[in-house]
């Protein structure tokens, strides 16, 4: 016997897991958003994903970060695995609800900072330092965040944006 359920049982259990909604207006819309708004969903969060290939695979790392005029920066401990001077994506989702979300996808070129360089690039280093400190502080009541000491930078060469709209917003022609 190659399936346990019977044919009617499994037909059930799939429109139970993927229910169509009856009127087609409820069906979900999508929109591409502005590049004023790509911005301002960058503005407002911290905390994205990073990805980027390594050794044949890719890797995708969560990081706190701060948007400036084209320009992610942000801190990490595991500099091991960011690729020096590497195409990478990185994305941020919003939420606003169940069936509203918004995400932002920049293609980049990553760039350590290092501390250890000539005067110029010590005082981009000095500059990060300072904006990703503002963003992540520790407190007593979190763990301490300064052992993630790598800096690094991702200039956005290309940005991207989609919207779910909600269902409640939409306005419909009779």
């Amino acid at each position: 016997m190659r399936n346990a359920l019977a044919l009617g049982e499994a037909s059930s259990i799939a429109a139970d897991l993927f229910p169509l909604p009856a009127p087609p207006q409820n069906l979900p819309l999508f929109k591409t958003l502005t590049p004023a708004q790509n911005q301002a969903v960058l503005v407002r969060n911290s905390v994205g994903r990073i990805a980027f290939a390594l050794n044949g695979r890719v890797q995708l790392l969560p990081i706190n970060y701060v948007y400036l005029n084209r320009w992610i920066y942000g801190r990490t401990a595991a500099a091991a695995y960011l690729p020096s001077n590497a195409a990478v994506a990185f994305q941020v989702d919003e939420g606003g609800g169940a069936h509203e979300w918004r995400n932002v996808v920049v293609q980049g070129q990553l760039d350590l900072v290092e501390s250890e360089r000539t005067e110029p690039t010590s005082g981009i280093y000095r500059r990060v330092l300072s904006r990703i400190r503002r963003l992540v502080r520790p407190t007593a009541e979190t763990p301490s965040v300064l052992f993630r000491d790598q800096l690094f930078a991702i200039q956005a060469i290309e940005i991207s944006g989609r919207a779910s709209l909600s269902v409640e917003g939409r306005f419909f022609a009779s």
